[in-house]
């Protein structure tokens, strides 16, 4: 016989089915239970961005929200990551929140006077934040910021990760060298992160600005396939985690890191001619903008600009893409900026790459391009038409990161 059992810890209520919670049977479950969630919690509560040592990472996926809703399916705690404190625990949790208050952290009526709570499942449960209508394996913290917003930061085991982001970076119906592929260039990237952001809250953000995870909503089995085939490996360049960038289409030309980030010159990272991007989508594009839109953009962002009257590329990388640029107005007055913030400026979907020639055409002009993305590293679908041409996936990376070596993690 089942009854319904309302376990109430500071006003704060969650449903668990239980029989005879006077049964020291069940005690001993429950207890074991407990333990169990404490152990994975023994391991997050170590630090868990030590590069190749310690495989778990730190996911930003929601930003300067003041409240989250989320729910857990199958056994859970709350705790206190500082103190190690429970402040809640049951078998499954039904839709609730966690809000900013000026004590601290408001859970369901309770206010705790904390900055962080951590959501810790047991094994096989799943977290969902509704916001993101998304499902996180792994725990969860959620952190009270200087700004008075909350940080929601997903931490997980590297494997489990990347297999969140596969889906979102290439199809998983390609050939199955180019996902072990992708499944290699976005571990080693993540693991890389893990390595530089050790002082940060996390170590990712969630989207097109590190890499697209999507949690465990996101894994499929091929995908996931090509993640455990290639389990751990990473590459390495003179004995350091390599920070091993991609993009969706090189346009026929990868670029220079140094061109782009303060990253000293190194030969993995070196652009290169690449004849296996040149057929692919996003090869060629074009795309037309209004010049009073754009001047509304700079005006917004307190560049002061008159009416378009030019823009000319003064300056370009040795791959050809656009690095430095002018905008003259009617007036004659005159902004100079560089291709990269030009580009963060239009949007990166609209302006597609940095490969590029503009053509004005009185109030409006016309940009020609090639590509999508920055150009470093491996292009997407450059691995692809590899894979089909069949190249294995080490052959791959080793042509668009030359002299990488490949380990795995400790």
């Amino acid at each position: 016989m089942t009854t319904a059992y309302e376990l109430r810890r500071h006003k704060f209520t969650v449903n668990v089915d239980i029989c005879f919670m006077e049964n020291k049977i069940i005690k001993f479950i429950l207890l074991a239970v407990v333990l169990s969630v404490f152990g994975i919690s023994a391991a997050l509560t170590q630090p868990v961005s030590a590069g190749l040592r310690h495989p778990y990472i730190r996911v930003a996926i929601l930003k300067n929200t003041r409240k989250v809703v989320f729910s857990m399916r199958g056994r859970y705690s709350i705790i206190d990551p500082e103190s190690k404190e429970v402040l809640y625990q049951g078998r499954s949790l039904r839709k609730t929140f966690i809000e900013v208050n000026p004590r601290g952290l408001k859970i369901g009526d309770n206010i705790h006077p904390i900055k962080k709570v951590r959501l810790l499942p047991s094994k096989d449960a799943l977290i969902a934040i509704d916001k993101k209508l998304l499902c996180y394996k792994g725990a969860v913290d959620i952190i009270l910021t200087k700004k008075k917003s909350l940080l929601v930061v997903n931490i997980l085991h590297l494997e489990r990760y990347v297999k969140g982001v596969l889906y979102h970076e290439v199809s998983h119906r390609w050939p199955l060298e180019a996902l072990k592929a992708q499944a290699v260039a976005a571990r080693t990237y993540a693991s890389y992160q893990m390595e530089v952001n050790t002082k940060r809250d996390y170590d990712v953000t969630s989207d097109v600005f590190s890499q697209v995870y999507g949690g465990k909503s996101a894994e499929r089995h091929r995908t996931n396939l090509a993640v455990d085939r290639t389990r751990g490996e990473v590459m390495m360049y003179n004995k350091e985690i390599l920070p091993a960038y991609y993009h969706s289409n090189c346009g026929g030309h990868t670029e220079d890191a140094h061109a782009l980030w303060n990253h000293p010159p190194m030969l993995p990272l070196t652009g290169k001619s690449c004849p296996y991007s040149q057929d692919a989508p996003n090869s060629q594009w074009k795309k037309n903008f209004q010049s009073s839109k754009i001047q509304k953009k700079f005006n917004d962002k307190g560049k002061t600009i008159g009416l378009i009257q030019s823009i000319d590329i003064i300056e370009r990388t040795n791959s050809g893409r656009a690095k430095e640029l002018r905008i003259a107005d009617r007036a004659g007055n005159e902004i100079f900026l560089t291709a990269k913030k030009f580009r963060e400026l239009l949007g990166p979907n609209a302006l597609k790459s940095n490969l590029y020639h503009i053509k004005m055409k009185g109030y409006y002009f016309d940009v020609y391009g090639r590509g999508w993305g920055h150009g470093v590293g491996m292009s997407q679908w450059g691995a692809y038409h590899m894979s089909l041409k069949r190249f294995g996936y080490k052959e791959i990376l080793l042509f668009y990161y030359p002299s990488v070596s490949f380990e795995k993690y400790r």
